[in-house]
């Protein structure tokens, strides 16, 4: 009962003891119901309030159900209606399906099969807005290859994923530390021919030079102290598939030549071993340190860089798009509260620019961590960063939005605000509106109705 009590039914038939029976059964399942015996009534309230479904009788005086259906698709095209038809005229029913009926019933009817019919439609039409939301995001790119990033420098970012991931040459990825470099390799494997095989990925500066070729090349048992037994390397392990040499710029310069015999011949010999074994391997390797200037300084050598520099690919840091950290915080609260089973809801608006405004060295790893500390030690569902705020910041009108010094808005004042905002653009359609402000209709609806009883 509980769940059906948000489910907002319109139900007109100018039959009263119809519309008294089925008021009855809803208040008993907890269906937020209207009735009408009206449907020029039923509609005025479709017009102000919406609702998530209507059912209707066709035959009724002033206006019939054809009349009010096509009334009702005129200003949403996807709520769910269900018509209600004699077993005498089954042809009506027809002809209400072709002019946008999405279902019908028989009179009379027993309620427990009309309400099957009302949840079935009801299921899909929940299930048809979350796809057509998931499919917006992924249109715009808000969560493409597991990156959130809607700013022209991630869009040019992910249309070069998608052309170097089919090709298996050396990658070589550049940026700043926390940028997300690993998040880019693996998916130029997972969007590859190589996507069934392994991806192996090692940290080159977290190894000595000797633990480094081990760990690379395997070992022979008695090979060295403390070599019990035959250890197959991460590049045989990874052969097939991408090996994924994260900080390359940490390694000697006699590792980088023993990495660049093996990648030229496809062939690597364990330690204490002189048997060669075959492999077949795509390299991505990744660097914090700009590796052409290394090459430069002589700091890197070059014919190593130019083997794995094929394609290099740079990861933009949090500063070349700022515009992304909204939807980022966005992401991270919602992550971060479902982990820890937390209510919280988000930063209040300030907290919102100040994170925007914040030189992030350490980008979106520092971010994440950031907003995973408040969602912990918020004791509020609002949260604010830092914890000591001054006087509210403001922004240029070329900027972007000015914050008052004082009498802050509540976020539900600015919620409202916005929708009515939009709503205004949208020349009051509310479909449209919807769409611009990436939600569905029926949550559309609710919030209207709830800014109107808040008055």
């Amino acid at each position: 009962m509980k769940e059906n009590k948000n489910t907002r039914i319109l139900f007109v038939d100018d039959d009263s003891v119809t519309c008294s029976v089925m008021q009855r059964n809803c208040d008993r399942v907890g269906y937020s119901c209207h009735v009408y015996q009206s449907a020029k009534e039923c509609l005025a309230d479709f017009e102000k309030n919406g609702a998530d479904m209507l059912v209707t009788d066709l035959r009724m005086p002033e206006m019939s159900g054809f009349e009010l259906l096509g009334n009702v698709r005129e200003i949403d095209k996807d709520i769910p209606v269900l018509v209600m038809t004699g077993y005498s005229s089954v042809e009506n029913a027809v002809e209400a399906m072709k002019l946008g009926a999405t279902d019908f019933i028989k009179k009379p009817f027993d309620f427990e099969e009309l309400k099957l019919i009302i949840d079935r439609n009801l299921s899909a039409m929940r299930l048809q807005d979350e796809n057509e939301l998931l499919r917006k995001r992924l249109q715009t790119g808000r969560n493409r290859f597991g990156m959130i990033g809607d700013t022209p420098v991630m869009k040019t970012l992910f249309s070069t994923i998608e052309k170097v991931a089919t090709v298996s040459c050396n990658v070589i990825i550049s940026g700043e530390s926390g940028t997300g470099k690993e998040l880019v390799a693996r998916a130029l494997h997972d969007y590859s021919p190589r996507k069934d095989a392994p991806f192996v990925v090692i940290d080159c500066g977290a190894l000595t030079e000797t633990l480094l070729e081990s760990e690379l090349f395997g070992h022979e048992k008695g090979s060295f102290t403390g070599a019990t037994q035959r250890k197959r390397g991460l590049m045989e392990q990874a052969s097939g598939g991408t090996l994924f040499l994260d900080e390359i710029c940490n390694i000697s310069d006699s590792m980088q030549m023993k990495l660049m015999r093996a990648l030229e011949s496809q062939t690597i010999t364990r330690v204490g071993s002189t048997q060669g074994i075959p492999i077949d391997l795509r390299v991505i390797a990744a660097s914090n340190r700009d590796l052409e200037a290394m090459v430069k300084k002589g700091e890197f050598r070059h014919d190593f860089y130019h083997r794995l520099n094929v394609v290099n690919i740079h990861v933009p840091s949090l500063s070349e798009r700022r515009e992304d950290i909204p939807s980022l915080i966005e992401y991270f609260v919602q992550e971060f509260t479902e982990r820890y089973q937390r209510p919280i809801k988000g930063f209040d608006t300030v907290s919102m620019n100040n994170l925007y405004q914040a030189e992030w060295s350490g980008n979106i790893r520092e971010l994440k961590n950031i907003v995973e500390r408040c969602v912990i030690l918020s004791d509020k569902p609002v949260m604010t960063w830092p914890e000591k705020l001054s006087t509210a910041m403001e922004v240029d009108d070329n900027q972007g939005i000015q914050f008052p010094q004082e009498d802050f808005p509540s976020l539900e004042e600015l919620e409202q605000e916005y929708i009515e905002h939009v709503l205004e653009l949208s020349g009051g359609k509310k479909t449209k509106a919807a769409d611009i402000l990436g939600i569905d209709k029926t949550t559309l609806w609710r919030k209207l109705r709830r800014f109107s009883e808040a008055e």
